[in-house]
C-alpha cells in the first residue's frame, strides 16, 4: 500500500536522508581555506545517517504491521534528533578557538528538521489508520 499518505511522508523523509550525504551541513575555515563538512565527513554522523536511512527504508514497507511501523518511526525521529544534537556539538567544537573564521550552517542542516516533520506527519497518519481499523473491528 504505497499509495497511502503516510508512505509518501516516509519516502519524502527517506529522500531527505539520502540528500544528507550530498549536501554540505556546515563549513568552517580561516583565511587559508574553507572546509566543508557533510554527513559523510564524521564517522559518527555517517553511521547515524546510514542507520536512519535503513530504518526509514524498512518502515516504508511495514504497512501491514502498523504498530511496528509506528515504533520504527519514533525511533527514526529520535535518531534524527540525535543527528541534530551531534551536528551542533561537532559544529561548535570545529569552530571553537578560531579568530578569523568564516563559519556557516549550510542547506544540509535543514534536512534533519524536514525528516522530523515528515516522521511526525507519518506517525499521525499511521495512527489514524490504526484507529480506523480498531473502529471497524468494533462494528463486526
Amino acid at each position: 500500500m504505497l499509495q497511502r499518505i503516510q508512505s509518501i511522508y516516509l519516502v519524502a523523509g527517506l529522500i531527505c536522508t539520502g540528500l544528507l550525504f550530498y549536501f554540505p551541513v556546515w563549513s568552517s575555515g580561516d583565511q587559508t581555506g574553507l572546509e566543508i563538512y557533510g554527513a559523510g565527513s564524521h564517522i559518527i554522523l555517517f553511521i547515524i545517517t546510514s542507520l536512519l536511512g535503513l530504518i526509514q527504508f524498512t518502515s516504508v514497507f511495514l504497512f501491514r504491521n502498523r504498530k511496528l511501523q509506528i515504533t520504527l518511526c519514533w525511533l527514526g525521529l529520535l535518531i534524527a534528533a540525535s543527528f541534530i544534537s551531534l551536528f551542533l556539538i561537532f559544529f561548535i567544537q570545529d569552530n571553537q578557538g578560531m579568530n578569523n573564521f568564516t563559519k556557516g550552517i549550510k542547506i544540509g542542516a535543514l534536512l534533519p528538521i524536514f525528516i522530523i516533520i515528515f516522521k511526525y506527519l507519518a506517525i499521525k497518519n499511521i495512527q489514524k489508520d490504526e484507529d480506523l481499523i480498531k473502529s471497524m473491528n468494533r462494528l463486526r
